[in-house]
């Protein structure tokens, strides 16, 4: 079978089985209206609501495994074009305090020490934030609260170096990565054995990190994590990996 055959096959499963389960998604939360409304005085019985929610998480965490499996197959295919646009240093703070407070409150719920700390940055990125965000930082941070474990570390730095190279470092006191295992953790369904959590994974949020790190010229690798223990995923990327037109140059450097 051909990659676009693959491609074509992945993407009608995935639309085959995103509507039955936004459907339960939906019906889950209007049974959940119904409970607390028509329990209002009583109290809802909590039991029904966890398992509602169980089965509402359960839903979603489907929804983004079916994602993550049509992520790899468009980058497969070669059909998840980039599409850069100029990030400011300004904008990059904010993001980076955006990405800070979206897991904060996830790392709290766990006990986890979680927090994101910026060094120099560059005048201006010329990335896809959406794809960099979405498949690589987000990913990584995900991975790490995932499988640190309770009262764990989990530290992400920014920085960049005088080329203009933007480091981005997912670093945690976790289980971590066996060194021999680390040159194959980033194939398609690659999962760790050091780690006992590793069963619950798809295997292709790696995949798709990497191979979007790689599209924009970049390398990720895993090191050593904290506290001589644990694993460190280093992103390294270029601040302009495509070439850029001379209206966005001039407007970036006046930013």
């Amino acid at each position: 079978m051909s990659l676009t055959s693959d491609f074509d096959y992945v993407a009608s499963v995935s639309h085959d089985l995103k509507s039955p389960l936004n459907a339960i998604i939906g019906f889950v939360e209007l049974i959940k209206t119904g409970i607390l409304a028509h329990d209002a005085e009583d109290g809802a019985p909590l039991e029904v609501l966890e398992d509602l929610k169980m089965v509402e998480n359960l839903s979603k965490d489907m929804l983004a495994l079916i994602s993550n499996m049509l992520t790899a197959a468009r980058i497969q295919a070669g059909k998840q074009p980039m599409m850069p646009t100029v990030i400011t240093k300004q904008e990059l703070l904010e993001r980076a305090s955006m990405l800070e407070r979206t897991f904060q409150a996830e790392a709290k719920s766990r006990n986890i020490d979680f927090a994101v700390s910026v060094g120099a940055l560059p005048r201006y990125v010329y990335w896809d934030i959406q794809q960099i965000r979405n498949f690589a930082v987000n990913n990584l941070i995900s991975n790490a609260l995932k499988f640190v474990g309770e009262d764990g570390i989990v530290r992400v730095y920014i920085d960049t170096n005088d080329k203009d190279i933007v480091s981005i470092l997912v670093a945690d006191n976790g289980p971590g990565v066996p060194e021999q295992e680390r040159a194959a953790i980033f194939e398609k369904f690659a999962q760790s054995s050091g780690n006992a959590w590793s069963h619950t994974g798809s295997g292709y949020g790696l995949y798709n990190a990497v191979r979007v790190v790689h599209a924009h010229k970049g390398r990720l690798e895993i090191l050593d994590g904290l506290e001589n223990k644990g694993a460190t995923f280093a992103m390294t990327l270029p601040a302009v990996p495509f070439e850029i037109c001379g209206d966005l140059l001039r407007a970036a450097q006046a930013a």
